[in-house]
């Protein structure tokens, strides 16, 4: 349940290569991201005042070794790039039947996403950290669907449950959002955190935690349910 990227180039091979080569994703995945997060905590201890990341990574990795850091940020955001406008199509023009599905239809969806991506620009944060960090907190609502319904084979998840992950999810991203473009001090004001980053693991958390509790409620409702009903 990673890179969309991956799910749509897996589906070449047969059904029982793509499912090992998923797990096999799955820890090399989150091997990956550890160790990014390392880097950062890395540029984080050795900073000088106000110095930004790269400028720390420069300064003790040098030239070449940020030169294909740079060339990695780089193709990772052409692979999401390439997911995000693919989904979108397939999301408008099959998923909600908005335009009938055609390959016309998918370009026009593509290029009205890339313009609405390119209004972001300007008006909030340009760090593409940042953006990752939003989409990546967006996505989050699939947590519980992979502990619950994924792992957990439960076929008792009422709808409810996957609208308030989804919710929860998308509401963080937004909120995450205008805190680190300065539109909002919510969390500064409230619980005095002033780092964007320990915003984001803030709101990683109630987001995590609010849907596995929706999920584990719904679940258990749903079980309970046919014992009423016999018992009346």
């Amino acid at each position: 349940m990673h890179d969309p990227v991956m799910m749509d180039r897996g589906f070449i091979a047969d059904r029982k290569t793509t499912w090992r080569s998923f797990h096999h994703a799955a820890w090399l995945s989150a091997l990956c991201i550890v160790l990014f997060g390392g880097l950062g905590v890395f540029a984080g201890a050795h900073a000088m005042a106000e110095e930004s990341m790269n400028a720390v990574l420069s300064r003790i990795l040098g030239d070449v070794p940020m030169l294909l850091f740079s060339v990695a940020l780089i193709i990772s955001a052409m692979s999401t790039l390439d997911s995000t406008l693919s989904s979108s199509a397939k999301l408008i023009a099959v998923d909600m039947k908005v335009l009938r599905p055609t390959l016309s239809n998918g370009r026009l969806v593509m290029v009205a996403f890339m313009l609405l991506g390119l209004l972001m620009v300007f008006y909030g944060n340009q760090d593409l950290f940042s953006a990752v960090a939003v989409s990546g907190t967006a996505s989050m609502y699939l947590a519980p669907v992979i502990f619950f319904s994924v792992w957990g084979n439960s076929k008792t998840i009422p709808l409810w449950s996957y609208m308030v992950s989804f919710l929860l999810a998308v509401g963080g991203a937004v909120l995450y959002f205008t805190e680190s473009s300065g539109y909002t001090t919510w969390f500064n004001l409230v619980f005095g955190l002033e780092h964007k980053y320990s915003k984001l693991l803030l709101i990683s958390m109630i987001v995590l935690v609010g849907g596995v509790l929706a999920f584990w409620l719904g679940s258990l409702l749903n079980q309970r349910k046919p014992i009423a009903e016999a018992a009346a």
